[in-house]
């Protein structure tokens, strides 16, 4: 990629320049335009739109955003990657200062996406929630082979993943485990009548300042501190860095929680329970903790709390007592 910065502007605001555009998006968000520009640059070299790579001959017409649509939808990606590279194309083409239509511009573009809207859409598989009725099942299906440490990890997740309203990705591994975001032995703190665990990346925290949960006894047949308080006698057994994974598939190795490993080891518990666990996903828990808080008449500012969600201006004035959020916990058992 080309520098960005002007003829003449001093070395150390080219510096800040550069840092400032790095962060200008998040990291998730520059490996997706970076792709989609590659990706358009490639469509254009091999339709013989261009004869090469040279930013300063570049200029972005509609037509060929039009003709990348086309063979986007050609090449099976979805209406929603089709569009996020559009974005991606018309931010690199704004940091390397290249000509970009103005988007009062690109009603032809505009129509085009519509039409592959149109024709890929497909009803969506049903996602189903996890209940508290289903967790107490997989909980007490996990509890027959109470030596298992892995039986017992996988409860533990499933537990913190319902009571702290959590994406799987929050709790799990996608790719290589990262102490600086995913969760680590260090993350999960008992106290006296919680479990506080910090997470140090999430979708609603964009900035990563971090937010820290607290999940409640509940003295229920699934508490969540109980639990919890089981698994880290077990995890620290083996006297962990503060550092390395929470959630391991075997103590001795301390392989990382995956997320695929998570869904395909819930997915069979399910089975054995004589459910269809097609419907079930890593997104579950997060669906039917909302559904179950308002089954249980919680109050809406107290879901947007429970699940960091922030969609509603007010709700960020309203300041909760924990007491409240340990209430709010309890009442998800009795729906």
């Amino acid at each position: 990629m080309s520098s960005t910065t002007s003829p003449g502007c001093p070395v150390v605001l080219s510096d800040v320049l550069d840092k400032l555009w790095k962060n200008a998006i998040a990291p998730s968000t520059t490996t997706a335009y970076n792709t989609a520009f590659r990706t358009f640059l490639q469509f254009l070299l091999m339709m013989g739109i261009i004869a090469r790579v040279n930013f300063s001959e570049i200029s972005v017409t509609e037509d060929m955003l039009v003709w990348f649509v086309a063979h986007c939808h050609n090449s099976g990606l979805s209406y929603s990657t089709t569009k996020l590279y559009l974005c991606g194309i018309r931010f690199m083409c704004i940091r390397h200062k290249i000509p970009y239509p103005c988007a009062t511009n690109l009603s032809r573009v505009q129509a085009v996406l519509s039409g592959v809207k149109r024709v890929s859409h497909k009803g969506g598989k049903p996602r189903h929630p996890v209940t508290f009725e289903v967790l107490k099942k997989v909980c007490g299906f996990l509890r027959i082979n109470a030596t298992s440490f892995v039986d017992l990890m996988l409860e533990t997740a499933c537990t913190v993943a319902f009571f702290g309203f959590l994406r799987c990705g929050e709790f799990t591994v996608t790719s290589a485990f990262n102490s600086e975001h995913n969760l680590c032995v260090g993350d999960m703190t008992i106290a006296d009548d919680c479990v506080l665990l910090h997470l140090k990346k999430s979708k609603t925290d964009p900035f990563r300042e971090g937010v820290t949960l607290n999940l409640f006894k509940t003295d229920q047949v699934v508490c969540p501190y109980y639990i919890c308080c089981r698994y880290m006698k077990a995890r620290l057994q083996q006297t962990p860095s503060l550092h390395v994974p929470l959630f391991v598939t075997d103590i001795i190795s301390g392989q990382p929680l995956s997320r695929t490993v998570f869904i395909n080891r819930f997915r069979h518990v399910l089975d054995c329970l004589g459910r269809d666990s097609s419907g079930y996903n890593g997104h579950s828990f997060r669906i039917c903790a909302a559904t179950s808080a308002a089954a249980a008449h919680i109050e809406d500012h107290l879901i947007k709390v429970l699940g960091r969600w922030s969609s509603d201006a007010n709700c960020r004035y309203i300041r909760t007592p924990q007491s409240s959020i340990k209430n709010a916990q309890i009442a998800l058992t009795k729906t």
